[in-house]
């Protein structure tokens, strides 16, 4: 068999590969034999036509196709192992010449990476601290979560709980989509709605109604609204006094289960406080160091890969619609976008990806960054443990040798390691 290979731009090679005249004989009259096995001609047992009979019966072509199903994946396979090519998508095939046998396989290969310079980064390390004004946040915040309302035979004021329905029109009358509501909770002064919203509620009392404007932030999340000014009609249907609890041994004990001085609880509040700034902290700095290694990775990326990352990507955005309940196509028509727009929107953060991706593959060689096979079964039996008893056999077969599963929680436990060595504990 004649093998020649072409380097290509973009990470590419193309493989010729010609096939000798009596093994494409032979894989005919291969061809023949499986193709007769669901033909029924007179005379013949299925499976045992000779190829000149079956000639009369079976176009040439239809054959010859069938050929080619069983050479192009024997050839092929027996070219890149004899080439030593490192392929990383599956091949463009292109029929040159029929006989003798000879094709063209396009193929993306794994591309060379270069990274340098990883080992002089220098990532700042915080100290986060936490002040007492954090901790009363979260005293704040727990009191309002337990807070009880009653209802006031008075005008709305900051604070209070009121209910309301309320309609939105633009400056020519016309009713506005998603500016309406029925009984819509809020606390006046949280901030919950539009700035200017809920400062025209003070001074209402249960079934008064009101008009006023407001004008839309230009940067406001939803477009179709930024810098709009909006006509609400609102009507007062509850207000509310709320009563939000005391720091009591009762209610201290209903928050943590145990008895504890508010002294005692603030230490609790302010420890786990802590331990999410560190996270964060040390989250922050990993993710400094990837943004790093993305920046110091030199490679020219395959084309088909890229397209590959955004078909992926386009097919996680999907799926996060869908647990929302909305239909790709309406996304789309809502956002008055096609396909094409969203894949291009897409490639700079797949090429990203990418790059992250083979960077840090080459890094984990170069530093020679290997997980053994007693870490890698720890960390399975920890993670299997997380599960009820009932559920652990069938985790632990999903996590068997050369799934995805297993080969994600290995580079996840190569990653703490190059964190561990370049940034520290």
């Amino acid at each position: 068999m004649k093998i020649t290979v072409q380097t290509l731009p973009k990470s590419e090679v193309k493989i010729t590969i010609e096939v000798p005249e009596s093994r494409t004989e032979k894989l005919l009259e291969k061809a023949a034999m499986q193709v007769s096995e669901h033909i029924k001609i007179p005379g013949f047992r299925a499976g045992h036509v000779p190829l000149d009979i079956l000639k009369q019966h079976v176009s040439e072509e239809a054959i010859f196709n069938h050929m080619l199903d069983l050479a192009l994946p024997e050839t092929y396979s027996e070219a890149i192992v004899k080439e030593k090519i490192q392929v990383v998508s599956r091949p463009r095939i292109n029929i040159v010449k029929k006989s003798p046998l000879t094709y063209e396989a396009t193929v993306a290969v794994y591309p060379k990476v270069e990274i340098s310079g990883y080992d002089k980064m220098k990532i700042k390390k915080e100290e986060p601290k936490v002040e007492e004004k954090d901790v009363e946040e979260v005293l704040k915040d727990i009191q309002k979560r337990h807070a009880t309302y009653k209802e006031a035979d008075r005008a709305a004021k900051t604070g209070d709980r009121v209910e309301i329905d309320f309609e939105g029109y633009d400056e020519g009358g016309a009713l506005l989509e998603k500016t309406q509501s029925k009984n819509h909770p809020l606390i006046i002064g949280e901030g919950s709605l539009v700035k200017g919203f809920e400062e025209e509620l003070t001074g209402m009392k249960k079934g008064e109604k009101k008009s006023f404007k407001v004008q839309f932030p230009k940067d406001y999340f939803h477009k179709p609204f930024q810098g709009k000014t909006v006509e609400f009609k609102v009507e007062m249907k509850k207000v509310e006094d709320v009563h939000t609890p005391e720091w009591t041994p009762e209610f201290i004990k209903q928050i943590v289960a145990q008895d504890k001085t508010l002294d005692e609880l603030k230490q609790i509040i302010r420890e786990n406080l802590q331990h999410d700034k560190n996270h964060g902290e040390k989250v922050r700095r990993e993710n400094e160091f990837l943004e790093n290694i993305i920046r110091l990775t030199k490679l020219d990326i395959p084309e088909i890969l890229i397209e590959e990352e955004i078909d992926a990507m386009v097919e996680e955005f999907k799926d996060e619609l869908g647990k929302s309940g909305i239909p790709f196509e309406t996304f789309l028509e809502q956002n008055k976008k096609d396909l094409k727009t969203m894949r291009q929107e897409r490639r700079k953060e797949a090429e990203k990806r990418l790059t992250l991706r083979f960077g840090l593959q080459e890094l984990f060689q170069k530093e020679q960054i290997a997980v053994t096979t007693e870490e890698l079964k720890k960390e399975m039996d920890h993670v299997v443990s997380l599960y009820p008893a009932k559920e652990q056999d069938k985790i632990r077969k999903e996590y068997k040798e050369g799934s995805y599963l297993l080969r994600r929680l290995e580079n996840k436990m190569k990653m703490e390691k190059v964190f561990e060595r370049f940034l520290g504990k």
